[in-house]
């Protein structure tokens, strides 16, 4: 049988069968938080982001810095995800994974030279083990909870594919794979910059391969020039971008105080971690099997692409074991998926040739049409199995919201309603304040010096009996902002502010988290928190909202008194020369931050006088300052300083309004007269010197080195 009629059946089934079985998971399609964290980014990303390929500031986070650097406007799925209704958009985006992720495995069989069987098999193979067909996935959960890795593994896999191809035709042809291959990392680095590392790891190594497979001198000529000819493009145009965000963020200075999570041999691949089932670990071993087959026997096609592969898994072996004792990095396992597609081509490969071993006789038996047309039937046919748990929703089944209480959209409680309220943002809409929640940081006694494993663990309860976790995304999908960061760059000086003054000493931090687990009001109200969440009523303060979750857990609200919504006018400053001693001004409970910024930077300031009002306004992509004074003032913003935080000043003073770091983090603006200006915040492939910039500048104040508690 010739692969277009089993693909055309494959392409059948799979586009009907997916929909079916997808919307019947409704609202879990998306797995757990990291599936809802997709969600409400995407959500966040059309309401916030410009658009351009710059990236730009989200406030509803933490300060208002840095967006987590991802366009998910040109991801496709992640586009539909935030354009369609919230009751279709997972299953669509979800059964946009799923064809991408099957026309991957099918381009790449092809490639190996398997037959049409194999290779529609080993698409099944990867559909049914990672993607809800089957509530839980049958395999394991990764791709289904982080869905958008797809269409980079997709990317890998075609460049690698290409590359592969590199030198073996006319200087046409090749020029047109080395402008392919170029345009898909381009792709890649816009679009997705954060991941550069992984997933250039990944293509270097298979990359190597490709090279030590070259038929030719010639070839391997071709390939290693088109390639340092690409490698050296990409660093010119995005280096310092990439660079930038791995070093100006916290793990660079702070990287003692990140929770431990040493290597083990599970984290080597998402098919043997915890929580994967049986059929993954069949599938796991089984590829084994046929990668070796397809390395010592397989055919020409085959062998150097089963030994790459081989290569690749005993390189992220000897690799978890050497960084098995203190690692706090991400799992090795984020480079082993991108081999997804092998592992289940391979597995596939395995099985044909069990069957062809074990049932010859039958094999023989059959005409050779008949028998392939039979088998592509059957491929299409019994993954429709899975339809037997269709029913009941899986909200209805026993434990199945324990297991998964991250549901799509999140319900709405009397705590999001009051809170959106007072808070909720729009863009061209005043900036109202934040809301912070210390709520869950004693929740188990085990965690107390690790608060984000509490709070996520306190979050769940609350997800479980509100359908609301009332710290994220559950707050941020009705536009309440938060002082809570999901961002693996997080900036180092928010850190810094974050973890002495808002957690307790010896804080066990997370590389992508910034959370409060201490109440500091008068800190809390300097970064704009105007409502505090917490799970017992404070002493001496009457709550403005008392919710009941369950007996013997409620949710309280208290108002912050004073809080920085437009602009603390100070009139005094005081000069650190280090981090370290910001920290220990802002820690003083005699500093009146209300009255008085610390600065540290050399510069002589005017005589300030109080402004006679203020206002900050929130738009896509920065934000708008109005002020007035009748002299010289300063205002400290409860907003991120960076030096890629622009001012576009359009005031009637003397000198032109200008931005200083003020209080270690915050943006602070000085100006005369009347003042109505811009700050936008833009970062990019053209605009990224500017966190180049900021690293130096917490480098020069030896940020580092602001290692106690004060």
């Amino acid at each position: 049988m010739t692969r277009r009629p089993a693909f055309a059946l494959l392409a059948l089934s799979l586009l009907t069968l997916s929909p079916i079985a997808f919307q019947s998971k409704w609202p879990l399609v998306f797995y757990r938080f990291d599936g809802t964290f997709l969600l409400i980014f995407a959500a966040m990303k059309k309401v916030w982001s410009l658009g351009s390929w710059n990236f730009t500031s989200n406030p509803l986070q933490g300060l208002g810095g840095l967006d987590l650097p991802w366009h998910t406007q040109l991801d496709p799925g992640m586009w539909l995800v935030a354009e369609l209704p919230p009751s279709i958009a997972p299953t669509v985006a979800m059964v946009f994974y799923a064809v991408v992720l099957a026309v991957t495995i099918c381009w790449l069989g092809v490639r190996m030279g398997l037959g049409a069987l194999t290779t529609v098999t080993g698409a099944w193979i990867a559909l049914l083990l990672a993607f809800p067909y089957v509530y839980p996935a049958l395999g394991f959960d990764f791709l289904w909870g982080d869905p958008a890795y797809v269409p980079l593994i997709a990317l890998d896999i075609a460049v690698f594919v290409v590359f592969l191809d590199l030198g073996r035709g006319g200087a046409r042809a090749d020029a047109v794979r080395a402008l392919s291959i170029a345009a898909m990392c381009a792709y890649q680095l816009v679009q997705y910059p954060y991941f550069v590392p992984v997933y250039l790891v990944v293509l270097s190594f298979f990359g190597a391969g490709a090279v030590v497979a070259a038929g030719t001198t010639r070839e391997r000529v071709i390939k290693l020039v088109v390639g340092a000819l690409l490698a050296g493009g990409a660093l010119a145009v995005f280096g310092e971008l990439v660079v930038g965000l791995y070093g100006f963020a916290k793990p660079t200075y702070f990287w003692y105080e990140l929770f431990p999570r040493p290597g083990r041999l599970r984290d080597l691949s998402f098919f043997v971690a915890d929580h994967s089932r049986w059929p993954a670990w069949v599938v796991y071993g089984t590829s084994m099997i046929g990668a070796l087959h397809g390395a010592i026997a397989g055919s020409a096609r085959m062998r150097p692409l089963a030994r790459t592969f081989l290569a690749f898994v005993g390189a992220n072996l000897v690799l978890i074991l050497l960084v098995n004792e203190g690692w706090r990095g991400p799992r090795i396992a984020y480079l082993d998926v991108f081999a997804y597609p092998f592992y289940c081509l391979f597995a596939a490969h395995a099985a044909a040739l069990g069957v062809a071993r074990l049932a010859p006789r039958l094999a023989a038996g059959w005409p050779r049409l008949r028998n392939a047309t039979l088998g592509a039937v059957a491929l299409s046919a019994v993954p429709w199995l899975v339809l037997v748990d269709y029913a009941p929703p899986p909200l209805t089944r026993p434990l199945a919201r324990n297991l998964n209480p991250y549901i799509w959209p999140p319900a709405e409680t009397p705590v999001t309603r009051f809170l959106a309220r007072e808070l909720a943002l729009s863009p061209g809409a005043p900036f109202r304040g934040r809301v912070v929640s210390v709520a869950g940081s004693a929740f188990e006694r085990a965690y107390v010096s690790a608060p984000l494993i509490n709070q996520h663990n306190y979050d769940v309860m609350n997800l479980f009996f509100s359908g609301n976790d009332h710290r994220l995304y559950g707050l941020w999908y009705f536009g309440i902002p938060s002082l809570v960061e999901v961002n693996l760059f997080s900036s180092p000086f928010f850190h810094l502010v974050n973890a002495r003054l808002l957690n307790a000493p010896g804080t066990q931090d997370f590389r992508s988290y910034e959370t409060q687990s201490i109440v500091n009001r008068r800190v809390m109200a300097l970064l704009g928190a105007r409502y505090l969440m917490v799970e017992a009523p404070l002493p001496d303060d009457e709550p403005v909202l008392h919710y009941r979750l369950v007996e013997g857990r409620d949710l309280y609200i208290h108002r912050i008194a004073d809080a920085n919504v437009a602009g603390y006018s100070v009139t005094g400053t005081r000069r650190a020369t280090s981090a370290k001693e910001a920290i220990a001004w802002l820690a003083d409970p005699s500093f009146d931050l209300r009255t008085t910024a610390v600065l540290t930077e050399p510069t002589e300031l005017p005589a300030l006088v109080p402004a006679a009002r203020s206002r900050l306004v929130v738009e896509r992509g920065g934000y708008r300052v109005e002020a007035e004074s009748a002299g010289a003032s300063l205002l400290v913003l409860p907003l991120e300083y960076s030096h890629c935080l622009r001012v576009e000043p359009t005031g009637t003073g003397a000198t032109p309004p200008r931005l200083l770091r003020t209080d270690i983090a915050l943006a602070g603006i000085l100006f005369t007269g009347r003042v109505d200006v811009r700050l936008q915040l833009r970062y990019g492939p053209l605009s990224s010197g500017c966190r180049m910039e900021d690293w130096r500048e917490a480098t020069a104040l030896r940020i580092g080195d602001a290692r106690d508690w004060p």
